[in-house]
């Protein structure tokens, strides 16, 4: 068997391990956290999914430019300029959802999740806290593209 068939088999057993623990700790996350609690971390998954396609790319068009910015002289202060922007942009993003989402928690905790076992503030600040942390992993996904590239 070739390595590079091997590799692509471990690479498929290992995510297929990965995703039937996920399931199978479902119910130890359930008891130990309550059912609402539970529901908090699928919202904040969720978030962070839908939130992702608001990046529209500009990391990997950022990747892209570097590329073509590295084959040429003497562009190394194009390369830190565009890069600098972007970072203002992703960052400025990043802020204007945590701050909207610490804004508009109250509201989602009590008119749309409707907490029954937790309390309404408790889950205001479970959401509170998803917006601030959504603000700081926002630019990840630019420093990620820059490390792949």
């Amino acid at each position: 068997m070739s390595i590079v068939r091997r590799n692509i088999i471990a690479n498929i057993a290992g995510r297929g391990w990965a995703a039937l623990l996920s399931l199978a700790v479902i119910p130890v996350y359930i008891h130990f956290l309550g059912i609402e609690a539970f529901g908090l971390i699928g919202f904040f998954l969720s978030l962070t999914a839908i939130l992702q396609l608001l990046d529209l790319g500009l990391g990997t068009a950022l990747n892209r430019q570097f590329a073509q910015y590295s084959i040429q002289s003497g562009k190394a202060q194009e390369m830190h300029d565009l890069l600098r922007t972007l970072e203002i942009i992703y960052w400025l993003i990043g802020i204007a959802i945590g701050v909207t989402m610490v804004a508009v928690a109250p509201a989602i905790a009590a008119y749309w999740l409707k907490p029954q076992q937790l309390s309404v503030e408790t889950a205001t600040q479970a959401l509170a806290m998803m917006g601030i942390a959504i603000a700081f992993q926002w630019p990840r996904a630019l420093y990620r593209c820059i490390a792949a590239g």
